[in-house]
């Protein structure tokens, strides 16, 4: 159950619970990625040689906070790992807020179109602040808000659970 925290007058906030963190926990595979009004492939369906690039959300065992968690994973080139915390949980609409990071990487260069997608995934992974769990899979982003224009329905990368 979720617990409703007010900070003042105006901000509302809804604490994550155990149900969400172990909706999001386990590897994650990205497939899409969402661009205001048109889906691509996770380098562009230019890239071809591309691996997987996955997304592993465990429980983070330093932690007493059950919205605390680790996030580690494959990007084009290297391995990656950071943190991942669930700041808020809405049940009506389905959408959490995170923040994840600092990310950490390894250093293995790479032919030129995988590091310039490696970047792209690192920078967008940055800036992205909301996740959902929708049809059994994860997206991570910013969704389309109603003030938004209509042809732009956000930006997110679309996972699907790891076989």
């Amino acid at each position: 159950m979720p617990i409703l925290k007010i900070d003042s007058c105006t901000k509302i906030e809804v604490a994550a619970d155990t149900l969400i963190s172990t909706k999001i926990i386990g590897k994650w595979v990205l497939k899409y990625k969402f661009l205001g009004d048109a889906i691509d492939t996770p380098c562009g369906y230019a890239v071809t040689n591309a691996r997987d690039i996955t997304l592993d959300i465990e429980d983070n065992s330093t932690s007493s906070n059950v919205n605390e968690l680790r996030l580690s994973g494959n990007s084009p080139v290297n391995l990656y790992n950071g943190g991942f915390v669930i700041t808020s949980y809405d049940e009506n609409t389905g959408i959490g807020t995170m923040k994840i990071g600092p990310l950490g990487s390894t250093k293995m260069a790479g032919p030129e179109e995988l590091m310039e997608c490696e970047s792209n995934y690192f920078n967008m992974l940055n800036e992205f602040s909301e996740f959902r769990v929708q049809e059994g899979k994860l997206h991570i982003g910013r969704f389309k808000k109603d003030s938004t224009p209509s042809r732009d329905g956000g930006t997110y990368f679309i996972y699907e659970k790891a076989k």
